[in-house]
């Protein structure tokens, strides 16, 4: 039983070690940086709850665009009161517009200049999405572990 409780502490640490890396890139201005940190971060949470809702199958690897169209099709069919309770549409689908303009800066990048603005407001929507995430999860978390 140590050994469980050593990793959920570890994991916890490291989410906590992403999060302040996050925070000081964006403080120091590496709004690329502070983007995939906070990418990284949100997938783990996609994933997290996605292993809570159903059971997946051993070697199936999903992208972060398919878990996240898996989410949302789950919150809008499925009657599972975890998910509805503390998982919104919006923040759903502001997710997905975010890691789309994500991917659009990184194109762009390899052919024309982007202003550090159009980074800096990418990171910080990023950060944005991601505390509404952490909200939810922790709900999510304290509701699954009374059920």
């Amino acid at each position: 039983m140590k050994k469980k409780k050593k990793l959920k502490e570890s994991l916890k640490q490291g989410n906590k070690k992403m999060l302040r890396r996050a925070e000081l890139a964006l403080k120091n201005e590496f709004y690329l940086e502070a983007s995939w940190i906070i990418s990284a971060m949100l997938e783990k949470r996609v994933k997290y709850i996605l292993e809570k809702v159903e059971v997946q199958k051993q070697g199936l690897v999903n992208s972060f665009d398919q878990n996240i169209k898996r989410i949302k099709h789950l919150r809008l069919t499925s009657d599972l009161p975890l998910l509805t309770d503390h998982i919104e549409i919006q923040l759903i689908d502001a997710l997905r517009i975010w890691k789309n303009q994500r991917n659009e800066v990184m194109k762009d990048m390899l052919v024309r200049h982007i202003t550090k603005e159009r980074m800096e407001r990418l990171a910080n929507d990023g950060f944005r999405i991601l505390q509404g995430w952490n909200t939810s999860v922790k709900a999510f978390k304290h509701d699954s572990v009374k059920n």
